[in-house]
């Protein structure tokens, strides 16, 4: 077993202790401990891969699935603040499934590859972490999303009013971002094929993505389920983005 694994292990165990005390009394404090140094340890292991990859950990489907849990969990630590902590536990637990299924990928894909050509340019470091910063608010604005619609009838006008304003901020840190991606993607695209635009089956769902989550702005009459739908939606067009096109279709991004 490689230190990453061991590492990545240990981070999961870490960060598993942490959800289980935030349900305990009086143990917040230990709960954010533990947190933080599984973060710590999940931070090392991206260092560890990626000087074994010999760059960020970023370029394939297992890198970003152990890189986007490490995002995520730098918004619940830095940010904590601004996630009320009815649903920080979701986002621990969202974490840790996002670490789960990374670990039970096929050994095959967890392998360190040098980057492909095409992938060695200075955009990558624009492009990449442009959509995870908007995959990343993306997931957050779904936990807002799924927890106001289970809790509705449940929770204070007020109460409700301020998860909305929360769930409005993720959505409008999501839609800036994965329109960074897209124009950034361009440039790059640009310079790497010689056009900014091939319809490639990748750069058709990134698009597909704004043009879903663009119906959130102009809603006759929003309320919390018109919101929400238009929030699941964006985010299993962006999953099947993520997961499925590099995939099932086949295009300049399959090396993904």
């Amino acid at each position: 077993m490689s230190v990453e694994s061991i590492l990545l292990i240990i981070t999961t165990v870490a960060y598993i202790i942490s959800c289980i005390l935030h349900f305990v009394k009086e143990s917040e404090k230990s709960s954010r401990s533990f947190f933080i140094i599984g973060l710590s340890l999940h931070l090392i292991a991206l260092i560890v891969r990626s000087i074994l990859a010999q760059h960020p950990p970023f370029s394939n489907l297992y890198e970003t699935m152990i890189l986007l849990p490490f995002l995520i969990g730098i918004r619940y630590v830095f940010w904590k603040k601004q996630i009320p902590k009815d649903i920080r536990w979701i986002m621990i637990i969202l974490v840790i499934a996002l670490l789960v299924i990374a670990a039970l990928l096929p050994n095959e894909m967890k392998k360190p590859e040098p980057l492909m050509p095409a992938l060695n340019s200075i955009w990558m470091y624009i492009h990449v972490p442009a959509y995870f910063f908007g995959y990343v608010s993306i997931f957050i604005a779904l936990v807002y999303a799924v927890f106001l619609l289970a809790r509705k009838n449940v929770l204070s006008p007020e109460k409700i009013d301020d998860l909305i304003t929360k769930m409005d901020r993720e959505v409008k840190i999501c839609f800036f971002f994965l329109n960074i991606g897209l124009i950034t993607g361009a440039i790059w695209a640009y310079i790497s094929w010689g056009n900014y635009w091939s319809w490639d089956p990748k750069e058709t769902w990134a698009l597909i993505n704004i043009l879903i989550l663009t119906f959130y702005f102009h809603l006759s009459h929003p309320n919390l389920v018109k919101k929400a739908i238009v929030i699941i939606v964006t985010f299993l067009s962006v999953l099947f983005t993520y997961w499925g096109v590099s995939y099932l279709l086949i295009g300049l991004h399959s090396y993904t």
